[in-house]
């Protein structure tokens, strides 16, 4: 998700206790945002439906679900409701939240939310932040322990793809692939897995893809690109 943190504030008692909190999923979808991250648990359902492509960013290495593309294609082969049910990343189902460490000063992740999100209590459909002990409520808390989660696994991803880089096993897709349609307006470089190459992998190095979960993240990014036929078919 592109900037995501520009808009998020740490959730405090003290300035928040007064305010709830409102999700719309289709609002998260006609955002800002260029792609949403996707978990290493989610990998195998997410593939099934929509291409999938590995990015880096800085140092970091993530896989995404290209969201202006995944819309067109979202839209053109399911209900509302069906996409729903297909496509709920982890994501979506943590916004508005997310960590951000603390100060210098302090160790440790520090809850957030989208100011966007917030909201007066009395409005409708607001859910509260804070329970009467003034903890976070049991569906703020539910979100939060789901970030942990997603920032583990996001260690995972990265490392599986830093080792498949390492390797010579990705290939960076080009424009004159044609294979998704909007490459050039992204502003980071947009990777695939080499299949030839994998199959040119020594015994040794076959194993160590293997070993650290990037044969099975590769297997499936590949395979994902398949749905590609589906967008130029509803283009």
């Amino acid at each position: 998700m592109t900037n995501e943190y520009l808009s998020h504030i740490p959730l405090s008692y003290a300035e928040h206790a007064h305010l709830g909190w409102r999700f719309s999923q289709q609002q998260v979808l006609r955002s800002r945002y260029t792609w949403l991250p996707i978990s290493l648990s989610e990998l195998a359902r997410t593939s099934a439906y929509f291409p999938v492509v590995i990015i880096q960013q800085g140092q970091r290495w993530s896989m995404v679900v290209l969201l202006d593309d995944s819309l067109e294609l979202q839209a053109n082969l399911h209900s509302a409701e069906e996409a729903k049910d297909q496509f709920q990343p982890m994501c979506l189902q943590a916004y508005p939240f997310s960590l951000m460490p603390y100060s210098a000063h302090k160790s440790g992740m520090q809850l957030c939310i989208a100011e966007t999100a917030l909201a007066n209590l009395q409005e409708k459909e607001v859910l509260p932040l804070f329970g009467d002990n003034r903890q976070f409520s049991t569906a703020v808390t539910d979100r939060f322990h789901l970030l942990h989660r997603m920032k583990i696994d996001a260690e995972i991803v990265h490392s599986a793809c830093e080792l498949l880089a390492k390797k010579g096993v990705l290939v960076l897709i080009s424009d004159a692939e044609k294979l998704l349609t909007r490459i050039k307006d992204h502003s980071v470089p947009l990777y695939r897995i080499d299949i030839d190459a994998i199959g040119r992998l020594s015994r040794e190095d076959f194993a160590d893809l293997q070993m650290h979960h990037a044969m099975v993240l590769g297997i499936y990014q590949y395979s994902s690109l398949f749905h590609v036929s589906k967008f130029h078919r509803y283009g």
